[in-house]
């Protein structure tokens, strides 16, 4: 397949994103871990089952603007948050999503304050540090990507398919053969009543 899907992850600075995505890419996790200044991409693939779904792993700053452009051409969104969400911030951001999303609550070996679950979108628990649930979150996007695409495509199939099936041929027969020069005569005098010569 050669379908490159662009996954970007959104959340608030310091919520776990790049920890993340540095434990499922390199298996390590530090805690002197930098803040994100520019948005940057790391490119790998999933595999699943027989199927190996190319990603662009999209790690953002936090910064609203930068992240809602990058969000515009995505295939899919992993919406990260630590220990204290906003449920109305987290309302606000689900509302406007036209693709494939997950929720993941990150430092998930430290409680939650507060409701966080969704029940219209994926929601994931994963923990950079210790590793838990961090595959499951990767995995789970790339499948969501893969059936969106997988469904995409056989809409377009059957599209193509219907306007491209051949239109079946209709023979007409005339039992009299028209007459030119009384055709030409009709339309002389339908064409002077419709710019009123007549």
């Amino acid at each position: 397949m050669d379908k490159i899907f662009k996954v970007v992850m959104v959340g608030a600075p310091g919520c776990g994103k790049t920890s993340l995505r540095n434990y499922f890419l390199y298996r390590n996790f530090t805690w002197q871990c930098a803040p994100t200044t520019n948005p940057d991409f790391v490119s790998t693939s999933v595999s699943l089952g027989t199927q190996d779904v190319a990603m662009q792993i999209w790690d953002t700053g936090g910064d609203p603007i930068v992240t809602s452009s990058l969000a515009l051409d995505a295939d899919a969104i992993i919406l990260v948050f630590d220990t204290q969400p906003s449920r109305h911030a987290l309302d606000a951001r689900l509302s406007g999503l036209s693709v494939p999303a997950i929720l993941v609550r990150a430092k998930s070996d430290q409680p939650a304050y507060g409701e966080w679950a969704n029940d219209n979108i994926v929601c994931l628990e994963a923990c950079a540090r210790t590793g838990k649930g961090v595959d499951q979150v990767f995995h789970k996007v790339a499948e969501l990507c893969l059936e969106q695409w997988q469904a995409e495509t056989k809409s377009m199939v059957k599209r193509a398919s219907r306007h491209g099936d051949p239109i079946p041929y209709h023979g007409f027969e005339f039992a009299e053969a028209p007459n030119p020069k009384r055709c030409t005569s009709r339309l002389r005098a339908t064409m002077r009543r419709l710019f009123c010569l007549a």
